[in-house]
């Protein structure tokens, strides 16, 4: 017994603020807008009784914020709370730790065009029927604010690291009502957007938004899921319709599928750590090194650039079996982008120090630090019925954790966790628009140009 004791109390301490869940609501029906919000502020102002990634810096201005949120309860409609409560919890700072699914379309109204970044700015990719004539139009400003003012003025409310906020901006820019609320636009009914049009010629264009048709996720919304045409059915055009896709973006619906290019070079595209269908990840990644097993490969290319994370245990038996796979000359690609996130980036990680010089990682930075706070749960206001993510536990895919840290860091890491080193990439490529509507996918040029020149081998 006293053994047992002295076993299960210093973990049940450990364990306790990993596994702790957040307070449930305790709201009774509130007839008027105020009482509603100050009900939501009420909970939301007990995040920090579980996330563990605010510092006491962090945690007394986020305490400030909701104080002053109360001042205001009155006069905040959902899109006004929903942006004011994501400013106090991205004062964390970390990726994980963020109010989900504000984008336009998925509870706040959304004008009738989707956008998508590229290294040459941010560029109309799908429309309604109404309005083809945009499609390919780069968007230079909403509302009389720069592209590059709004990305700044935005920044406040996404915590984590700068790309990601920039990757998510296109969610806000097509909601009037997330635009109003960041006072970046005068109404919530539509938004006025000055586009360099396909033809080159420069002008303004008035759009009115419609309401959303989806409730708000309960996760992040990557406009990068969009560079998938929908299908002529669907009602919408994109700027792909009739275009032969390049290869990774013709399974963005599947979590995983590979091929062999060539007959010495294995491609997995792994889109979510998570299983689908009737073969888990885990196993049909162990089914397809077996098949690679019998081929004589030699350079491998795992793309992770559509994968926002999952458990990343399912691809760990992956991550140490392909680089054993590969002989001493051959080199692991490692695709990845700002989309690629949280048990993706650990995937990155352990691919990297398995596959140690061999390991090449092509693309650009990943969607959050190598040292972050992840596990948790989520929340959801009781009125509002916004979802927030917590977090509970440390990760550091560059160092590894160390003995010292095991009351912050996932207990899993002490068994898969690696140190991984410098997670950015050796060569950074940024698709640009003009590739896209080529078919073209100019990071998987580059590896196929290194491995030409015997730069990979």
């Amino acid at each position: 017994m006293a053994v047992l004791v002295l076993v299960t109390v210093p973990l049940a301490a450990i364990l306790y603020p990993t596994l702790k869940s957040y307070p449930a609501a305790n709201v009774s029906a509130a007839a008027s807008l105020r009482d509603r919000n100050l009900q939501d502020l009420a909970h939301l102002r007990r995040l920090p009784e579980v996330e563990r990634s605010f510092t006491a810096q962090s945690r007394a201005a986020f305490d400030q914020a909701v104080t002053a949120l109360e001042a205001r309860a009155g006069e905040l409609d959902r899109a006004g709370l929903a942006l004011a409560a994501a400013k106090a919890v991205a004062l964390a700072d970390n990726g994980h730790t963020n109010v989900l699914g504000l984008a336009g379309d998925r509870g706040f109204n959304a004008v009738p065009i989707r956008l998508g970044w590229f290294a040459d700015g941010l560029l109309v990719i799908a429309t309604d029927e109404d309005r083809q004539h945009l499609l390919g139009g780069q968007v230079l400003g909403v509302n009389g604010h720069r592209t590059e003012a709004l990305v700044e003025a935005l920044r406040p409310y996404v915590g984590g690291p700068a790309n990601l906020a920039r990757e998510f901006v296109p969610n806000f820019l097509i909601s009037p009502e997330l635009l109003h609320a960041a006072g970046l636009a005068a109404t919530t009914d539509g938004s006025s957007f000055e586009m360099r049009f396909a033809d080159g010629a420069v002008g303004s264009v008035e759009l009115v938004a419609k309401a959303a048709t989806r409730p708000s996720h309960d996760r992040f919304v990557w406009p990068s899921d969009n560079l998938s045409p929908p299908g002529r059915s669907s009602g919408w055009r994109h700027v792909l319709d009739g275009v032969a896709l390049p290869a990774y973006l013709t399974h963005l619906d599947a979590n995983y599928w590979h091929d062999f290019p060539a007959n010495d070079l294995l491609y997995v595209q792994i889109n979510r750590v998570g299983d689908q269908g009737s073969i888990g990840l885990s196993a049909y990644l162990s089914g397809m090194l077996d098949e690679a097993a019998k081929k004589p490969i030699r350079n491998a290319i795992v793309d992770l650039r559509f994968n926002p994370g999952g458990n990343y245990t399912l691809t760990a038996d992956f991550t140490r079996r392909l680089p054993e796979l590969l002989p001493a000359p051959g080199r692991l690609f490692i695709l990845t982008s700002a989309h690629t996130f949280s048990a993706a980036i650990s995937t990155a990680a352990r691919l990297k120090y398995f596959a140690g010089e061999r390991a090449i990682i092509v693309g650009e930075a990943m969607g959050d630090r190598s040292q972050f706070w992840g596990e948790g749960g989520g929340t959801v206001l009781p009125n509002a019925k916004l979802a927030l993510r917590y977090t509970t536990a440390f990760h550091d895919w560059e160092h590894g954790c160390s003995l010292s840290q095991i009351t912050t860091c996932f207990l899993l890491n002490y068994v898969y966790g690696v140190p991984a080193g410098d997670l950015r990439p050796k060569v950074t490529i940024a698709p640009i628009f003009a590739d896209l509507l080529a078919g073209k996918d100019p990071v998987m040029a580059e590896v196929m140009r290194q491995l030409a020149s015997n730069q990979g081998r």
